[in-house]
């Protein structure tokens, strides 16, 4: 076979294993995404208002599996020398797990409590997130996130839309918020992913602190009136201390605008898609998080 053929050619832009010398960490992110487009099809994510099924599970599968794929992936195409352990992992320590059914949450309680609490928020576009992407993707970095910071951290399993409206996600949060008062929180922050970022900052008010990963804010104008209702995301400038966490290469989100100038506000930018970003990145980003919440 000749060495300029189209299938020889292919081969040598797409090597298994890494190629000489070091990647950047944007070749690294299109090895990884690259494998995951061609090998693993991509369901539906829109929500049934938009035309969507409606059936939240091949999503939210998709999501579940995503962390084991990615570090799979990383393996086979960046090189078995590199670290390619995802943060919930990576950070898991001695962090103790404890059920609050009374409110829909989970607790994780580090294994040196600072007596800082936080409220963490799952993705899922409004009306998807929980289930097996609760347990196997987002669950794991909020375990992380708790035991790197020393912040005991509620991840509250919302009310999902269409079922429920703004409203009754809000009441949620406040009954989470009144829970980690009781017990004697010495501060409370919000922290949210995506559409969770959008409802951590409505809720603003309850918090010390915001983190806000990769963050959907435009997801709440394009919500049915029926679900949205009178809400609307606050001015930056009525934020609290903010973190913001931004994926250069979001496909999903937009950036968050008034952010420059905001005395407040704290940006950190990744080479990251809004899923999918390199094992190394995605401790990048958990680490990144705990030290603004030890702050």
């Amino acid at each position: 076979m000749s060495e300029n053929t189209p299938q020889s050619q292919s081969r040598e832009e797409f090597r298994v294993g890494g190629h000489e010398g070091e990647l950047s960490p944007e070749q690294q992110l299109e090895q990884i995404a690259s494998y995951l487009d061609a090998h693993y099809e991509l369901p539906d994510f829109t929500p049934p208002w938009a035309g969507g099924a409606g059936d939240p599970d091949p999503a939210d599968s998709y999501i579940a599996r995503l962390p084991d794929r990615i570090t799979h992936t990383a393996m086979l195409m960046l090189g078995s020398a590199v670290d390619h352990t995802m943060p919930g992992v990576a950070y898991i320590g001695d962090v103790d797990v404890a059920e609050v059914p009374e409110i829909g949450a989970r607790k994780f309680i580090p294994s040196n409590p600072s007596g800082a609490w936080a409220i963490s928020f799952h993705s899922g576009g409004w009306w998807r997130g929980s289930g097996d992407a609760l347990e196997f993707s987002w669950r794991p970095e909020v375990a992380a996130a708790a035991e790197l910071s020393g912040t005991t951290i509620l991840d509250l399993d919302h009310p999902l839309a269409p079922g429920h409206n703004i409203d009754a996600m809000l009441e949620s949060v406040a009954k989470a918020v009144g829970f980690a008062h009781h017990h004697n929180a010495s501060s409370l922050a919000g922290w949210g992913y995506s559409s969770g970022a959008a409802l951590a900052v409505l809720a603003a008010k309850h918090f010390d602190s915001l983190v806000l990963t990769f963050p959907d804010l435009g997801s709440v104008a394009k919500l049915p009136e029926e679900i949205r209702g009178d809400h609307a995301i606050p001015e930056v400038g009525e934020w609290p201390r903010t973190l913001v966490q931004i994926a250069l290469q979001d496909e999903i989100a937009a950036r968050p605008e008034g952010l420059a100038g905001a005395e407040q506000v704290t940006v950190a930018e990744y080479v990251s898609r809004h899923r999918v970003s390199t094992p190394a990145v995605a401790r990048e980003k958990v680490r990144d998080i705990a030290e603004f919440l030890r702050g």
